[in-house]
């Protein structure tokens, strides 16, 4: 069978798009799942001639993923193709359908797939195949004759990530030199475990995998790495050290093949404290970048999102790694409740601890997430393009304007001291600072955060959905 798997496109203005660009891995994982069928991955980021991919390949099934700001562009694709062909059978899946599949409950979706792709896609293609039954899937909710959907039982086998197959970067290597992390382009994705132990309120990972961890082993993780063409590989884990007998295991193949890549990746500072000499192997073999959840700059922030950590955990691991010279992605978050002076404190600590590169986020309840269940009903819009983490959905202390004016004036860096050390030390070039300073100016244009805006944007985003007055977990 004919499969095309879609990225959809982000939602138009402000957004992250222009620091990252990461190639969409969970469709090539999803792709590894049906090595019987014909599939190719259509990514309308970079590529939004949907109605070429579907004349020229002829799917007979169109599967799209979505997270929450991406809902309404991934009904629209599943809209195009059935009025394209009604006989392509349409699936949604990914985050925001597991969460919440009642979203997705339209009359041109054929079958939600709920949870990870490995449970059921497989299972799923051959029944579309077959023309048989849904009703033994796992893991989906589909459409009976009549038009009602079916939710079908949840499994309770766990997928083992050290048994996956490859993810078929084949499918998008017409792509790849788009991909890109900060400065480094193209760069390559890599997932080596799904899952965390922690409960950030305002994260749902743990909700995703129904609490579930699982790491792969590091023999699995060097046989990926070892495909990789690019020369910058980011590892995307939530937490890549949280294991750091297998993180040096890991570390010790890389060396030991002689491979030679620029390493990023994300981790919890109080990994980095526990084993500052696992960092410093890292970077011995290539580590240059760390994305860190700082979150803010005194305890009271870190103690309203509950992220189990602590500021002072939070410096003495930025200090280990400006010691070893590895670049900080720091990354924090803003409430809405801010005063212009909790503004100014966070600016300070920033200077203070000399992060160049930064992520300034609003805090948002998002779908699935403790923190969505807590405040639900003080949400000013159920617009799902509003929940990108840049615009505020729920009400601000500070007049709206003013606030974007303060959130915007978060990402205007006005001392190059920090910059110059990193070129000096040879981690950025001129070029680099150039294209940062780009994105910083293009971030820091506090107007272009109203277009969205749920109460000042030009359009009403405060709407009445019905489908999206339903109870969320």
């Amino acid at each position: 069978m004919r499969i095309l798997l879609v990225q959809p496109d982000t939602p138009a203005g402000v957004g992250f798009r222009t620091v990252a660009l990461p190639e969409p891995l969970h469709l090539e994982m999803v792709a590894a799942t049906v090595p019987d069928h014909d599939v190719r991955i259509l990514d309308m980021r970079i590529d939004d001639n949907l109605d070429a991919a579907l004349q020229d390949f002829g799917p007979e099934m169109v599967a799209v993923t979505a997270l929450t700001p991406e809902v309404y562009a991934a009904r629209n694709v599943l809209q195009r193709v059935k009025s394209f062909s009604c006989e392509i059978f349409t699936v949604v899946g990914g985050h925001h359908a597991t969460l919440i599949p009642e979203d997705f409950l339209v009359p041109q979706v054929d079958a939600v797939a709920v949870g990870e792709a490995e449970v059921m896609f497989r299972e799923l293609a051959r029944a579309a195949a077959d023309r048989r039954g849904l009703r033994g899937v796992p893991n989906i909710l589909w459409r009976d004759r009549d038009g009602t959907f079916v939710r079908n039982a949840l499994s309770d086998s766990r997928v083992d990530v050290s048994e996956l197959a490859l993810p078929r970067r084949d499918l998008t290597e017409s792509y790849r030199n788009e991909y890109f992390f900060l400065f480094d382009k193209p760069d390559t994705s890599v997932a080596t475990s799904r899952g965390c132990p922690f409960r950030c309120n305002f994260c749902s990972v743990h909700k995703f995998y129904r609490g579930a961890i699982s790491q792969m082993n590091p023999r699995r993780v060097l046989s990926e790495i070892l495909t990789v063409s690019s020369n910058h590989i980011t590892l995307v884990d939530d937490n890549f050290l949280m294991n750091h007998k297998r993180e040096n295991a890991i570390a010790d193949l890389v060396k030991s093949e002689g491979i030679r890549r620029k390493f990023s990746m994300e981790c919890r500072t109080d990994s980095i404290v526990r084993h500052p000499e696992l960092v410093e192997k890292w970077v011995k073999v290539g580590l240059y970048a760390v994305l860190l959840g700082l979150e803010g700059g005194n305890d009271r922030i870190l103690m309203n999102v509950n992220k189990s950590n602590s500021v002072e955990t939070n410096d003495r691991a930025i200090e280990i790694l400006q010691n070893l010279g590895v670049i900080i992605w720091g990354a924090f978050i803003v409430d809405p409740d801010w005063t212009q002076n909790d503004f100014k404190q966070l600016r300070e600590y920033v200077n203070r601890r000399k992060i160049t590169h930064t992520q300034f986020t609003v805090l948002t309840p998002l779908p699935g997430t403790q923190l969505y269940r807590d405040r639900r009903n003080e949400l000013l819009t159920d617009d799902y393009s509003c929940f990108d983490t840049l615009h505020a959905v729920l009400p601000t202390r500070l007049p709206r304007e003013e606030f974007y004016r303060n959130f915007a004036e978060l990402y205007r860096q006005r001392d190059i001291g920090p910059y110059y050390d990193l070129v000096q030390a040879g981690k950025m070039t001129i070029e680099d600072c150039r294209q940062g300073k780009a994105m910083l100016d293009t971030m820091a244009d506090w107007e272009q955060y109203i277009q969205r805006d749920p109460i000042l944007g030009a359009h009403n985003h405060h709407r009445s959905d019905p489908l999206l007055s339903v109870s969320a977990p």
